[in-house]
């Protein structure tokens, strides 16, 4: 097993745009049971909201998913992979939860919220190197 970045723990981060309210969210994560869990906590739990958007990586099996929830395709869930992978981040899962303000943000808006969100949450979180060792 090679060293790996993953998040430090669960992080989250509030930004507005144009009175959209975006809140980021991440959490480590090592299985798609685990993801999946957790997609459906931040929906259960934001089910008034918008817009549920998330992206995930996970080392075992190469897996990447993400989801643009209803925005228009690759305004929201690409962005959100795009900060797992130039971050470097595996084994974790970032939700981005949208309020809509009312004004429409563009393409290239949504792009910038959806991908500022995203790295304010990685930010809070912190990143940490998980590193395979033995116990001697």
């Amino acid at each position: 097993m090679t060293p790996y970045r993953t998040a430090a723990g669960y992080g989250e981060a509030e930004y507005e745009d144009k009175r959209s309210r975006f809140i980021g969210h991440i959490k480590p994560v090592t299985s798609e049971n685990e993801a999946k869990a957790f997609i459906d906590e931040m929906r259960r739990k934001y089910a008034d909201a918008t817009h549920n958007v998330f992206a995930y990586v996970l080392r075992e099996g190469n897996i990447l998913r993400w989801s643009d929830d209803g925005e228009p395709g690759g305004t929201a869930g690409m962005p959100i992979m795009d900060t797992l992978i130039r971050s470097e981040t595996e084994n974790a899962l970032i939700i981005v939860t949208r309020y809509f303000g009312g004004i429409l943000l563009g393409s290239g808006g949504l792009v910038r919220a959806y991908s500022r969100s995203a790295a304010d949450a990685l930010s809070a979180a912190g990143s940490v190197t998980m590193t395979p060792c033995a116990e001697i």
